[in-house]
C-alpha cells in the first residue's frame, strides 16, 4: 500500500470535508464516508498504485467543492431544516446547563446524569469542554447544599432550662476550611456552567 497513496487521498477527503463544513454533522459523515468507499472501491481496481493513477483516480470523483455544492442542491430527506435542527440543539443544550447546574435539586442524583448525558450527546461542546462540565461540576449546587445542611445540623447547641448553653462542633480553623470549602463549591459549578454557556453563544453565533 502506497504511503503517498494515502496521504492524497485523506487530502481530498479533509477538503471534501472542509467543503462540507456547512452541513448537518450526519449528512456530512454521510457523504465523506460515501466518496471514500467509492475511492476505496475504484482503487482496489487500480493495475499500478501509483501517484500519478491516484490523481487521475480523484480528478475523476469530482473536485470537493463541486460534490459539496451538488449535496447542497440535493438536501437529504433524513436531514431537519437547518432552523429545526437549530432550535432542537440549543434546547437540549440549554437543558444540559440547567441539569448540571440544579439536576440535583430538582431530581435527587439522577437530575445532575440527565445534564451529563445531555451534554455528552450534544455536538456544541469539544470533548475537553465535556470534560471540564463533568468534572468541575460535580452533583452541581446540590453537592455543597448537602454539605451545608450537614455542617449546620452538626453545630448544635442545648442545655438544662435555666442552665448553661452548650453548643458542639469544631474549632474556629476547621470552621473556617468548611466555609472555605463549601464557598468553592458553590463558585465552581456557577462559573463552569457560564463557560459552557458563552462557549455555546460563540459556536452558534455564526450560523
Amino acid at each position: 500500500m502506497s504511503t503517498r497513496a494515502d496521504e492524497l487521498i485523506n487530502e481530498y477527503l479533509d477538503r471534501l470535508e472542509e467543503e462540507l463544513a456547512d452541513f448537518p454533522s450526519t449528512r456530512r459523515r454521510e457523504l465523506v464516508q460515501e466518496i471514500s468507499a467509492h475511492i476505496a472501491e475504484a482503487r482496489a481496481s487500480l493495475e499500478n498504485e501509483d501517484e500519478a493513477s491516484i490523481r487521475n483516480l480523484l480528478d475523476r470523483m469530482g473536485d470537493p467543492a463541486d460534490i459539496a455544492a451538488e449535496a447542497a442542491g440535493t438536501p437529504a430527506a433524513e436531514a431537519p431544516p437547518p432552523q429545526q435542527a437549530k432550535a432542537r440543539g440549543s434546547g437540549w443544550d440549554v437543558a444540559a446547563l440547567v441539569m448540571l447546574l440544579v439536576g440535583g435539586l430538582i431530581l435527587p442524583v439522577v437530575g445532575w446524569f440527565v445534564g451529563v448525558v445531555l451534554l455528552w450527546t450534544s455536538e456544541t461542546w469539544s470533548t475537553g469542554e465535556k470534560l471540564l462540565g463533568t468534572l468541575l461540576v460535580p452533583g452541581g449546587l446540590a453537592l455543597p447544599l448537602f454539605l451545608l445542611t450537614v455542617g449546620t445540623s452538626a453545630n448544635s447547641c442545648g442545655g438544662e432550662v435555666g442552665g448553661p448553653l452548650t453548643c458542639t462542633g469544631g474549632n474556629g480553623a476547621g470552621s473556617a476550611a468548611a466555609t472555605v470549602l463549601v464557598i468553592a463549591l458553590f463558585v465552581v459549578p456557577i462559573a463552569v456552567v457560564a463557560y459552557l454557556a458563552r462557549r455555546r453563544s460563540q459556536v452558534a453565533a455564526p450560523a
